[in-house]
């Protein structure tokens, strides 16, 4: 029998734990797992996450766990058999859509028998259920494939184990920018064997829409869930305004905390935060229509007017943005010296992501693309700064401190090109903030 899509090798396992999970940590800031007890033990799985920064959400899900997982990827990216079989090698499956032909929808069938094969080994089967990326804080309309697949999986189960379907939540600090944050969050599975066995009597297309319905529930709730009607991006901002600032976080953070009688940690306190004020937004919208849409109408007046004067959010929230102002100047001028050797260091780096991101028209590649750079350069940075330094210093020990300085150069890099940002933003709302549209 030949080797399977699921059959991990020593090659698989040193690219992923020791090139791919390492650099993918590195390139956020905080990189946070919840609810690694809830994955079932028990059964075959299929993960359903929402999709939302192109490579990167495969990416983040690959290093939540140490376990091989499979992919379901859309079929076009596999015309090529060079690229195939890279694909292939990382664990990604073809499916096809109608956009594809209708002959190809056919060879459905024998992707479907080759996924059911993967989850009765015992693999996790991820598959993005919106069919598409989308920076945004919602959910697009879930497709029919991830259902088709797990009841096929359930009427050829021949071991008595149940069927899950895995609610994922990924949610991240910012879509664009580069070591930013990352929450992978893991909800309450649904179990398909159990859902089915009660069901039994509906017809399939009518479990498929119940199972539908179920499941974006559970995605909903993993996320910062913002409704994608026309107001999104004002209750976006609304929450961003509100949550960024330390005051307002605080109280809120203690009064969530409190009702909910634990302490809630990391990434998961900002999370909550927001999820409150997305929620009392709504609750405004449905109670009182015309007051919320006051509220919201100038929100995003503010909105417009912070974005066309290169204003952050993170200024305009400010309870204080004198003194944030003086501190960040102090701080810059004192973090300025490592800067600029950080920049030198890291160009091999940062100025291909430079270059191949101005060419790239989705933004949500962005950080796929720096991914893919550091991926294949960082290794080579440390080898040509180390013969550098071995030949520049004539004491060892002055070469491998100059190259212990180089490692963490990059991340630096960008943190600080970060934090230069929103310190030149901070001036620029003390300086206008009269002009600002009152929010």
């Amino acid at each position: 029998m030949g080797k399977k899509i699921q059959d991990a090798g020593i090659s698989y396992y040193f690219l992923k734990e020791f090139c791919v999970d390492p650099i993918l940590r590195s390139s956020y800031s905080k990189f946070q797992i919840e609810g690694m007890e809830n994955l079932p033990t028990d059964g075959s799985v299929i993960w359903a996450t929402n999709h939302s920064n192109a490579l990167m959400d495969a990416l983040v899900l690959l290093a939540s766990t140490r376990t091989p997982k499979v992919y379901i990827a859309r079929a076009d990216i596999f015309k090529k058999k060079f690229i195939a079989d890279i694909l292939t090698f990382l664990k990604l499956m073809p499916i096809y859509r109608i956009r594809d032909g209708f002959d190809s929808v056919k060879r459905n069938d024998a992707v479907i028998e080759k996924a059911v094969d993967v989850m009765s080994s015992g693999t996790p089967l991820i598959i993005f259920p919106e069919a598409t990326h989308r920076t945004k804080h919602s959910l697009l309309k879930l497709s029919k494939g991830i259902f088709h697949i797990t009841i096929s999986l359930y009427e050829k189960s021949k071991n008595g184990k149940p069927v899950y379907i895995q609610p994922i939540g990924i949610e991240y600090g910012d879509y664009f920018r580069f070591r930013s944050t990352a929450l992978v969050r893991y909800g309450r599975p649904i179990n398909v064997t159990e859902f089915l066995d009660k069901n039994s009597e509906l017809t399939q297309p009518v479990q498929m829409q119940m199972l539908r319905e179920i499941l974006t529930e559970r995605m909903a709730e993993l996320i910062a869930y913002v409704p994608d009607d026309e107001d999104y991006d004002a209750i976006w901002e609304y929450a961003k305004v509100h949550t960024n600032n330390k005051n307002s976080f605080n109280t809120t953070i203690e009064k969530i905390e409190s009702k909910e009688g634990k302490k809630l940690k990391g990434l998961m306190r900002r999370q909550a935060v927001n999820r409150y004020f997305i929620d009392s937004i709504l609750t405004l919208k449905k109670e009182k229509p015309e007051e919320a849409q006051k509220v919201l109408q100038q929100t995003e007046a503010l909105r417009l007017w912070r974005i066309q004067n290169g204003i952050s959010v993170y200024s305009v929230s400010s309870d204080n943005i004198k003194r944030d102002v003086t501190v960040k100047s102090l701080l810059t001028l004192i973090g300025m010296p490592y800067y600029l050797f950080s920049m030198v260091a890291s160009l091999l780096i940062w100025f291909p992501s430079l270059l191949i991101i101005s060419k790239i028209k989705d933004d949500a590649f962005y950080n796929s693309a720096r991914f893919c750079v550091k991926l294949g350069t960082y290794l080579l940075t440390l080898i040509i700064w180390a013969i550098i330094f071995f030949n520049l210093f004539t004491a060892p020990w002055a070469a491998i401190v100059s190259l212990l300085a180089v490692v963490p150069a990059h991340s630096y890099f960008i943190e600080f090109s970060e934090y230069l940002r929103k310190c030149v933003s901070d001036w620029r709302w003390l300086l206008k903030r009269k002009k600002a549209p009152k929010a």
